[in-house]
């Protein structure tokens, strides 16, 4: 009988103390927790700062790319201080560049160090970061934002303009019927306004493009159809006045009429001085002086004429990608 009571008094207790046990496992595995946290907490430091760096080459050689290719110096001391933009501070900033300012690419590289804050504990303070961007600068293939009136490639203001070397500050009046001014093909006269998306074409719809452009990308050897002559009294181009717009230069027109279409052959900026959309239609006339300029976001083809438009697009990162 004192047997069996004293087995019930001990039935469920336990046979050892694993508390012991326990304080040794989360001993042994508390020290490679701290060591993955700081490896995670010093990864994202590093992390962040090649994030910054690469913002910072990446603003560089583009500000540098546009500068170069408008005149100014190839890797201009004030345009590499872009690489600090977004708070990087590095070591070293490199720039280098190919080809020519229409034809070539600008490289700019930086190099830092990046502290680590728990790995100096291990005898390690600092990651090597580095970052590159390389931009390609060449003339437009394609672009969108386009204005809806067209000029003949052949046009005797182009030709003046290209062989002025991109620097003619003359001013060319197109008169919209003028019979004595031709571009190849079977299509009368000089000019036309391009009915980018093939629909009604109607007077909203071109306004819009005169005022904000065609939103959808063009690309050189493109057929657009088009209307030559002079364009309506109800376009509003008073706007416009003053300011540069993106135009498309076009060759062999074919057809006649509503069902005429154009191959756009380049691209130019123009500024647009005057404009006079009312009256007798041969009197009807737009004028425009040719400048250089550049935009970013199009594509570069070193095949497509060069019109004093070039385009300046990012090609590689860290050596990664294609920029030929």
């Amino acid at each position: 009988s004192s047997d069996l009571d004293s087995s019930v008094f001990r039935f469920g207790s336990p046979a050892t103390d694993d508390r012991g046990s326990i304080s040794v496992i989360v001993a042994a595995a508390l020290l490679p927790m701290c060591l993955m946290m700081a490896i995670v907490i010093d990864g994202g430091r590093v992390w962040l700062d090649r994030t910054r760096l690469q913002n910072g080459v990446e603003a560089a050689a583009m500000a540098s790319a546009r500068a170069w290719n408008l005149g100014g110096t190839s890797c201009d001391s004030s345009k590499l201080s872009f690489v600090s933009a977004d708070g990087a501070s590095p070591t070293s900033v490199t720039c280098a560049v190919t080809g020519t300012r229409t034809k070539g690419t600008l490289k700019v590289s930086g190099a830092d160090q990046s502290p680590l804050h728990f790995a100096s504990i291990l005898g390690r303070s600092s990651s090597a970061i580095s970052a590159s961007t390389t931009v390609l600068i060449g003339p437009v293939g394609g672009m969108a934002k386009l204005w809806p009136f067209a000029l003949c490639r052949d046009n005797p203001a182009v030709s003046t303009w290209v062989n002025s070397g991109m620097n003619s500050q003359a001013l060319t009046t197109i008169t919209f019927e003028d019979s004595n001014v031709k571009c190849a093909g079977s299509v009368s006269g000089n000019w036309s306004t391009l009915d980018y998306n093939g629909g009604a074409n109607s007077t909203g719809e071109t306004n819009d493009w005169i005022l904000n452009g065609y939103t959808s990308t063009v690309n050189v050897g493109d057929t657009i159809q088009g209307a030559p002559g002079a364009p309506s009294s109800s376009l509003n181009v008073a706007p416009m006045i003053g300011k540069s717009v993106l135009m498309p230069l076009y060759t062999n027109p074919r057809m006649q009429g509503a069902n005429a279409v154009y191959t756009v052959a380049g691209f130019a900026q123009v500024k647009v001085v005057a404009a006079s959309f009312s009256g007798a239609n041969a009197k009807r006339s737009l004028t425009i002086q040719f400048q250089k300029g550049s935009v970013s976001g199009s594509s570069v083809s070193f095949t497509a004429p060069d019109f004093g438009l070039s385009a300046i697009a990012i090609c590689s990162y860290d050596n990664k990608g294609v920029c030929s």
